[in-house]
């Protein structure tokens, strides 16, 4: 059985695993450069890049003024395929981590020799679906050694409760969780269910601040790794992207952002005598 038929049995179709094969092989491509050395036409070179990218195997950024493509590590990429795919079929999940076993190192050899260990943009990744925002936040809040820094705020990928048990989990790791909910637009029902769940927070350790509004979604991970979410603003249904990136420099940045915020932001019993009172009334 060839890679093809191995990354087919993961999640990709025959063509995008022709085409993330083509892109372990270079630094980078062109769609123009794609549609010469695989079997697919310019139109449909286009859909299968853009299913890559949904799948968290291919990144898109841009060179002189020109869209260009590159693969995604195999290591993050086999394992965003594979937690893509166990959504929707559970029962083949074994067979998909057996086969992503077999094909790993192969696919290392292909880009640790085609693109070397000095790309450029190895340290800037981006997802677009929602799924995988989640998985990757999740990802960087269980890896955490020392400190996180978060802002939070809707659309959220899960209702807050939910992300309970995780943060509990890092707080007895001896991690220090710092975050800055948002409660504006929220109704006072809304409010007072948002804030009996953020002394939750508090209650296992988690420091916490509220404020009326903030500028992104933001993951600031022991001063080294950023993750941030935007809104889409040029599609019709609402959508969020999400950019990480890994480099000190970026995050010391984003630090003094939060920074500034957290000097603004109210603790939970000054949001109860200063806020909450007044939204109730009107």
């Amino acid at each position: 059985m060839d890679l093809i038929d191995n990354l087919v049995r993961i999640g990709l179709s025959n063509r995008e695993a022709e085409i993330y094969i083509a892109l372990l092989q270079k630094k980078d491509f062109t769609a123009a450069e794609l549609t010469k050395i695989t079997n697919g036409t310019r139109s449909k070179i286009y859909e299968f890049l853009q299913n890559l990218i949904n799948k968290g195997v291919c990144k898109e950024s841009y060179k002189n003024g020109q869209k260009i493509y590159s693969a995604v590590n195999p290591k993050i990429a086999i394992n965003n395929v594979i937690t893509k795919f166990k959504n929707r079929i559970k029962q083949e999940t074994e067979q998909m981590e057996q086969a992503g076993i077999l094909i790993e190192k192969e696919l290392m050899f292909l880009h640790e020799n085609g693109i070397g260990n000095n790309d450029s943009f190895d340290y800037v990744e981006v997802l677009t679906d929602k799924g995988l925002i989640r998985e990757k936040s999740l990802f960087i809040q269980k890896n955490t050694k020392k400190e996180i820094d978060v802002f939070t705020k809707p659309p959220y990928t899960a209702n807050l409760d939910k992300n309970l048990t995780g943060a509990t989990k890092t707080i007895k790791n001896k991690v220090i969780i710092r975050s800055i909910y948002e409660y504006k637009n929220l109704t006072s029902e809304e409010i007072t269910n948002f804030i009996k769940i953020l002394e939750m927070y508090q209650n296992v350790g988690e420091e916490v601040r509220i404020i009326y509004e903030l500028p992104m979604k933001l993951i600031i991970s022991d001063d080294t790794i950023t993750m941030f979410s935007i809104s889409d603003k040029l599609v019709l249904k609402p959508t969020i992207t999400s950019i990480i990136v890994n480099h000190p420099a970026f995050a010391r940045a984003h630090k003094d952002v939060f920074e500034s915020y957290w000097q603004k932001g109210l603790t939970i019993n000054d949001f109860k005598k200063k806020c909450y009172k007044s939204i109730k009334q009107k």
